[in-house]
């Protein structure tokens, strides 16, 4: 960091230095010197430059000087503090009472901006925090140095250099002598004399004005500098700046309200689930046994009812079908009956054949009366067997009709089923 430089004592040896040519070009120099005019033109500037110059640097220069000086020795302090603290040093320099600052000026405006800290914090608006550089910024440096009045400086400056020729050559018009041509001739040498020591007040006014202007601009440049410097510490290591700790504030009440609400939320909804494990359990467990024994009674009404219907169901098919199943034994039995009788007669053949050769025509005979009777045996037969497909076409249709009884039955118990499952 720069330290304080005394850039005043340049203004100082400059006007020294002029002060000792103007004095030497006046008394010493045989060739340059002058009449007594041109020395009061050139006394009068240096005094009025030395006027200003003494006014600036006492009331301009100087104390911006100093706050400089102060800015950047606090600043100083700041980082080094930082360096052993882990935390923003505005609690502890609350807590040690420490003045940060010895320039007056300084010291009147952090006591200002700790003021009004102090009563933001006992507002209602505690997520705003003013800013340093609000009191302590480039305002301070303009308001030391003065600068609308020290711009003009230079110029003065410069104006006095180009006033005191002028001065000093109309005071030396005043003995040139427009007579004869010796009375010109002689009152040339004094009037050119008079113009050469006049012509200097000009190069004294540019040269002050060159230093004063660099003086000047230096001095301001570290005031601000210094500032810049401060500002820039001071919300780093003491406390940050309005914006960023408005929301840093408002993000950190936001994160407590979110706890505080997680919180919340988590004690109601435990104490709601208790509340209403006490409050509808019983109920519930008193629903539940409701539908058990609602389930249960419409359960065994629908066997029941079902039972009776298979019941019926079973009652009617014997009922249609028990004439045609008798009937249809009957003919199975006159069957069979014919086909025991046709293997006895058939026996009886063969046994009448094997005994001799004479009973052939008694055979033939029987033959004969066996085809006849196997003639109406097969007519008995196919009137069997139309009986049978007639009773057959019967059981078809009652089976047919039982079929649709069974699927209208099997939907039925489908439907109490699924209605059994729901409840």
């Amino acid at each position: 960091m720069s330290r304080k430089r005394g850039y005043e004592v340049l203004l100082l040896i400059t006007y020294i230095a002029l002060s000792a040519v103007c004095v030497y070009l006046q008394f010493f120099s045989k060739r340059q010197a002058g009449d007594l005019t041109n020395l009061i033109v050139n006394v009068i500037m240096f005094i009025i430059v030395g006027a200003i110059l003494a006014s600036t640097t006492f009331g301009s220069l100087l104390p911006v000087s100093a706050i400089t000086a102060d800015l950047i020795r606090v600043t100083e302090k700041i980082e080094n503090d930082a360096m052993n603290s882990h935390e923003f040093l505005w609690d502890k320099y609350k807590r040690d009472k420490d003045e940060l600052f010895n320039d007056k000026r300084l010291l009147k405006q952090y006591r200002d901006y700790e003021y009004e800290l102090e009563r933001i914090s006992l507002s209602d608006k505690t997520y705003y925090k003013c800013d340093i550089e609000d009191f302590i910024g480039y305002d301070i440096i303009d308001s030391a140095i003065h600068r609308d009045r020290l711009n003009q400086v230079a110029g003065v400056m410069t104006g006095l250099g180009i006033l005191g020729t002028f001065v000093g050559l109309s005071l030396g018009l005043q003995s040139f002598n427009t007579g004869t041509t010796a009375e010109i001739t002689n009152s040339i040498e004094p009037l050119m004399a008079g113009i050469k020591v006049a012509f200097h007040t000009s190069i004294y006014g540019m040269v002050f004005s060159l230093v004063f202007n660099y003086v000047y601009k230096r001095r301001i440049d570290e005031g601000e500098n210094a500032v810049r410097q401060f500002v820039a510490a001071y919300r780093k290591y003491v406390l940050p700046d309005t914006a960023n700790e408005g929301i840093n504030l408002l993000l950190e009440m936001q994160g407590k309200q979110t706890k505080a609400i997680l919180s919340l939320a988590d004690t109601v909804a435990n104490q709601l689930a208790e509340q209403l494990k006490e409050i509808l359990e019983p109920e519930f467990d008193h629903f539940d046994g409701t539908l058990d024994r609602f389930a249960k009674l419409t359960t065994r009404n629908q066997m029941d009812q079902l039972n009776r219907i298979v019941d019926v169901f079973i009652s009617e098919l014997n009922n249609s079908l028990g004439s045609s199943f008798t009937h249809l034994s009957k003919v199975v039995n006159q069957s069979l009956a014919l086909q025991e009788s046709n293997e006895q007669q058939m026996k009886e053949i063969i046994d009448k054949n094997v005994g001799t050769v004479e009973s052939v025509n008694k055979v033939a005979e029987q033959m004969k009366d066996v085809a006849e009777s196997l003639g109406r045996y097969a007519k008995e037969v196919h009137s069997l067997e139309g009986q049978v497909a007639a009773q057959a076409e019967s059981l078809r249709k009652q089976s047919e009709t039982s079929r649709k009884i069974l699927e209208g039955t099997r939907q039925y118990m489908d439907v109490l089923e699924n209605s059994g499952k729901k409840n």
